[in-house]
């Protein structure tokens, strides 16, 4: 196996003559037999848009792979790190040898790294990464805080992305196929009622609302609940408005779901987080607040 030198232009690294000497710790340069070649069974990316594989495919036949893979030896195989839409291109176009950089890493390194190179490219849609996320916290028992870091994220921008693994999966699938956009999801995941979120997934879709559009409409809505409160303060139904608008003040305040069950005499307000990490940021916010 080859070395190359990161700093190789991508000229040098197409030229399937020769290859670079000078070494990269940890980082080998080689042509890898397609056939060698195997997927990753823990790639996040699920979908891959047909057209654009065509196209990718067509370029790749008439100008060749311009951007080598990354891939690491697993046995007898190289196992794709990065770069699956560019190895199903390939095939595609009937490449027998793909170029590649081959990185010595582990299984956690990898899913990370396969994680974070599409986060980077924006392949993933908001479903397919909050997936992989959850994936890697419960695998590796990883930390919000070493994960969001090591993504450079912040912490509540990861937990607020895993809170779209709890919407009806209605909306899932219309946030999956892209008709509902990652600024979409990020609002209908601060609702409190499924029922409430189907209706707006809904009329999000029927009238082709916007995000600004949606926000807009999401505050008037608010409001004109805030308004049957005061204008119901004697009815008997008034008490579960009312509490309905204090769920969403509660939420909107520990950015957790929040639900106040009450009774006769008694109540209890049950407040939702995700595993122990949200659990404890869900507390330093109450404590916070009381302070």
């Amino acid at each position: 196996m080859k070395k190359l030198n990161l700093n190789t232009s991508s000229d040098d690294i197409n030229r399937q003559d020769r290859f670079a000497t000078d070494h990269e710790e940890g980082l080998d340069f080689a042509l890898v037999p397609i056939e060698a070649i195997v997927p990753n069974p823990g790639q996040p990316r699920k979908f891959f848009e047909k057209s654009k594989l065509d196209e990718l495919a067509e370029s790749i036949k008439h100008n060749g792979l311009l951007q080598p893979m990354l891939l690491r030896k697993t046995g007898d195989t190289y196992q794709i790190v990065s770069g699956e839409r560019r190895y199903r291109a390939c095939k595609q176009a009937g490449l027998r040898k793909i170029p590649a950089f081959i990185r010595h890493i582990d299984d956690r390194a990898t899913d990370i790294a396969a994680l974070i190179e599409n986060i980077q490219r924006e392949d993933l849609n908001p479903l397919e990464e909050a997936a992989a996320l959850k994936k890697i916290l419960l695998k590796y028992g990883m930390t919000h805080d070493k994960l969001a870091t090591k993504l450079g994220k912040s912490r509540s921008a990861l937990t607020n992305r895993l809170r779209l693994l709890k919407l009806p999966r209605y909306t899932q699938n219309l946030i999956a196929s892209g008709t509902l956009s990652t600024g979409h999801a990020k609002m209908l995941a601060g609702l409190n009622d499924e029922k409430e979120i189907l209706q707006w997934s809904q009329k999000i879709v029927n009238e082709g609302l916007s995000v600004f559009e949606t926000e807009k409409q999401l505050k008037i809505a608010k409001k004109a609940s805030l308004k049957l409160v005061r204008q119901s303060s004697k009815r008997p139904s008034a008490k579960d408005v009312n509490l309905k608008a204090v769920e969403e003040t509660l939420q909107e305040a520990l950015g957790a779901k929040v639900k106040i069950l009450q009774k006769k005499n008694k109540g209890s307000i049950l407040i939702e987080f995700y595993d122990n990490e949200d659990l404890q940021r869900v507390v330093e916010q109450i404590t916070n607040i009381l302070l």
